[in-house]
């Protein structure tokens, strides 16, 4: 196994507040994205996600090296279960506060890629992605709350500087943990401590020499380098920077961000 590159980049001039990670050593290399907080705790100054990417961090280095993919999942989750100490049933009821990540893992032992959430990976050049339904939608709603607003005479560059879209989504965005781990029409998958069904986990085996690229949902387009990935990003950058057409996200380069979020990306071979 050789690692090619590797890249971190907060979406803030502050690396430490970065909530993506990298890990690697002789037995796993992963990307870990700590899911923004949309609560008010902060543990030990921390965000909620920066918080959740270390936790999992550590508990990838505890492990032996042939778990299978599910307990290293139901270890990870329980490592963030048991942050919660004394206030479990806080958390429970609080879904916006909750530790939470989301994570791609690739297995020296088994030759496989684990995936749990909306990170994403590349074996020799097919892309594998799964976009949140929820984003999508509200994505959408974004896109149209800022064109009509330029309908009205707000320009790009002004709607960069202050961009009032996200007191529009943000009830949604809130409340939208409500649906992690569940079956509903707009469910995702996260580790939050209280997640107790891994089935929705991606197991993708890795055939010997392949190019692999592990990378979190910062990269719009994952590319099979770096340079590119990063061009991707920048022709959205510069084509559109509120990311309401080429790219719609629920965020785009507004509001003093240095990136469109934080993203991580490590390449290397089997």
């Amino acid at each position: 196994m050789k690692i090619i590159e590797y890249f971190i980049q907060s979406k803030y001039d502050d690396s430490t507040l970065c909530e993506d990670g990298i890990f690697h050593n002789e037995h796993f290399i992963a990307v870990v994205d700590g899911v923004t907080s949309k609560g008010n705790i902060k543990w030990d100054g921390h965000t909620s996600g920066y918080q959740a990417k270390e936790i999992i961090l550590k508990g990838l280095g505890e492990l032996k090296g042939k778990e299978t993919a599910f307990e290293v999942l139901r270890h990870l989750n329980t490592l963030l279960y048991k942050a919660y100490v004394n206030k479990v049933d806080f958390f429970q009821h609080h879904s916006e506060e909750r530790l939470q990540a989301t994570l791609v893992i690739y297995s020296v032992y088994h030759r496989q890629i684990w995936c749990f959430g909306d990170c994403q990976f590349m074996i020799k050049e097919a892309v594998f992605a799964d976009e949140m339904k929820i984003d999508t939608l509200v994505a959408e709603v974004r896109s149209v709350y800022l064109q009509l607003l330029m309908k009205q005479g707000k320009t790009v560059d002004e709607l960069c500087i202050q961009d009032p879209s996200y007191d529009v989504i943000f009830p949604i965005i809130q409340r939208q943990f409500l649906l992690s781990n569940c079956d509903d029409e707009y469910g995702f998958s996260v580790l939050d401590g209280f997640c107790s069904d891994f089935g929705k986990a991606v197991i993708k085996d890795v055939p010997q020499n392949s190019i692999v690229v592990l990378a979190s949902d910062g990269y719009p387009k994952l590319m099979p380098t770096l340079k590119s990935s990063e061009d991707e990003l920048e022709a959205i950058r510069i084509n559109d920077p509120l990311c309401i057409r080429l790219f719609k996200s629920t965020r785009g380069w507004t509001n003093g961000k240095k990136s469109l979020d934080d993203r991580a990306y490590i390449r290397f071979q089997t």
